[in-house]
């Protein structure tokens, strides 16, 4: 068995740190990568402005979009209103969780016109901070959107109507089974974790993935998927716990 990768970028907006992101971008041409990004349509988030926004930034999305790559609606404004974990459990704090369904359908609404607008929207959500309800999934269903990129397990899996393409970790563990997504942040990255990741995808391209390619993932057996949800599941929330 073989695991299959799926690189995830959050956080991909017109100010964030273009400069450690350029090895990724230049990677990709050069081996013809599908990345997943995370763009949040109208950015109002401080942490976020990292460098001088990028003023063809919707052109190279566009460009990104017909290279293959997908492009996730990765909230709306990217401001935190709650302090709710959501369905996982896992974040500590939610530009959605805990709205009520008015509220959430209204934010999920105005980042998808944003993104249509700029000829880049696609069915699938990426949650700020992983946080998400109920109330969420039903906003994101009645907007058309199919899939999310998050999740427990290592198999995609339907939730509340929506394709979970999980997502665990941030660094490669290499199990030898399914999908693992790995969230990158380059906004805060080292020099040497750059270097370390880059390493990994030169020598594991191959393996490496597109999402509409990870949605379509299927175990050898059935039963396997469930019981992986089951195990990171309660890993994930002790090792949060554990963390504070």
């Amino acid at each position: 068995m073989t695991t299959r990768y799926l690189i995830r970028f959050d956080d991909v907006v017109p100010t964030m740190a273009w400069s450690r992101f350029r090895v990724f971008d230049e990677i990709a041409d050069e081996l013809s990568l599908p990345y997943l990004i995370g763009v949040v349509p109208e950015c109002r988030d401080p942490k976020l402005m990292v460098e001088s926004a990028r003023s063809d930034f919707w052109a190279w999305a566009r460009a990104r979009r017909k290279a293959g790559w997908t492009i996730a609606q990765h909230g709306y404004q990217h401001l935190y209103e709650t302090e709710g974990r959501g369905l996982l459990g896992i974040g500590r704090k939610s530009e959605f969780a805990g709205l009520p369904y008015e509220v959430q359908f209204e934010k999920l609404s105005r980042g998808k016109v944003i993104l249509q607008n700029e000829d880049v929207w696609e069915d699938v959500f990426m949650a700020p901070s992983h946080s998400f309800d109920t109330e969420t999934l039903r906003a994101l269903r009645d907007l058309n959107f199919t899939a999310i990129t998050d999740g427990f397990g290592f198999y995609p899996y339907e939730l509340c109507g929506l394709i979970a393409v999980p997502q665990l970790v941030a660094r490669p563990l290499g199990f030898g089974i399914g999908v693992e997504t790995i969230c990158i942040h380059v906004n805060t990255m080292s020099d040497d974790a750059i270097k370390r990741i880059i390493d990994f995808i030169r020598t594991h391209h191959k393996q490496i993935i597109s999402f509409r390619e990870a949605k379509e993932v299927i175990p050898a057996f059935p039963p396997i998927p469930s019981l992986l949800r089951s195990a990171t599941s309660t890993a994930l929330r002790l090792r949060r716990a554990v963390r504070g």
